[in-house]
């Protein structure tokens, strides 16, 4: 008995026609572009509504993706980052997780280099925090600066700019909590500083100016009898004094700020 084969279809390729066969008909489905395809549809509305930075100029609509938690988890610094924030948004707390504090550090610790990342992230939320005024995650904010101060005094250099930038925007709020805050970070800041970078950094030089112009106000306004301006007096003298005792005071191209900080 004569057996009937099927016909197969047929393509052209260069004009010859040649046999399909299952596997050039059946495409199966490229995992790679698959994933491309959904990242990419969910990256549109992060690009789309992402909000500009506060201190300077906006930043790059691609900045704003790590702060979309379906990409942060994939991102390490930010993720380190954001688990040194408490759960619990009160007032009260004012404190990073300790555990995940000591992780961060010591991620940092280990690759300084990433120290450049995790400066500019925190900085990034930081300022979003103080537009909306989210009060504990701003301090939670500043002791983590301070940790990363503390322990990688070396490495300085990788994150100085985004610890001067969040004091500068923290301290644009106006607000007494935030500038107590603020003092301390900055009085830390002071002392681990050597001012090498000074006459390098212009962007460093301005923002570090910047903030003693606005520690040096606070010190020279009038005494009112208030609360609040006392405060402010107490908190611009405690900047002064940090200012005074810091090596970056007295390096060879930045003695010019020793006249303001004389008369304050």
């Amino acid at each position: 008995m004569q057996q009937h084969h099927p016909v197969s279809q047929t393509r052209s390729v260069s004009g010859l026609a040649l046999p399909q066969t299952p596997s050039t008909r059946e495409h199966t489905a490229d995992p790679k572009r698959v994933v491309r395809a959904v990242l990419g549809c969910l990256l549109y509305p992060c690009l789309v509504f992402c909000e500009p930075h506060l201190s300077t100029s906006a930043h790059p609509p691609a900045d704003c993706i790590l702060f979309h938690p379906l990409f942060r988890r994939y991102v390490k610094h930010a993720t380190l980052v954001e688990h040194c924030f408490p759960p619990e948004k009160s007032a009260e707390t004012v404190v990073p997780n300790s555990n995940e504090l000591s992780y961060l550090v010591y991620y940092a610790q280990s690759k300084p280099a990433k120290l450049a990342k995790v400066g500019a992230y925190l900085s990034k939320r930081a300022a979003k925090d103080v537009q909306r005024r989210r009060r504990s995650e701003v301090y939670v904010a500043l002791r983590i600066y301070d940790a990363l101060l503390s322990a990688c005094a070396r490495d300085l250099n990788f994150f100085a700019k985004d610890v001067l930038g969040t004091l500068d925007v923290v301290l644009s709020a106006d607000d007494i909590g935030f500038t107590e805050a603020a003092t301390q970070t900055f009085a830390l800041f002071c002392r681990c500083h050597t001012g090498l970078t000074l006459a390098i950094d212009k962007d460093l030089s301005a923002l570090y100016s910047r903030l003693i112009t606005v520690f040096a106000a606070h010190a020279q306004a009038s005494f009112t009898g208030q609360q609040v301006a006392t405060k402010n007096i107490d908190f611009g003298l405690r900047a002064i004094q940090a200012i005074a005792e810091s090596q970056a005071t007295y390096a060879s191209d930045t003695c010019y700020e020793l006249p303001r900080i004389v008369k304050a």
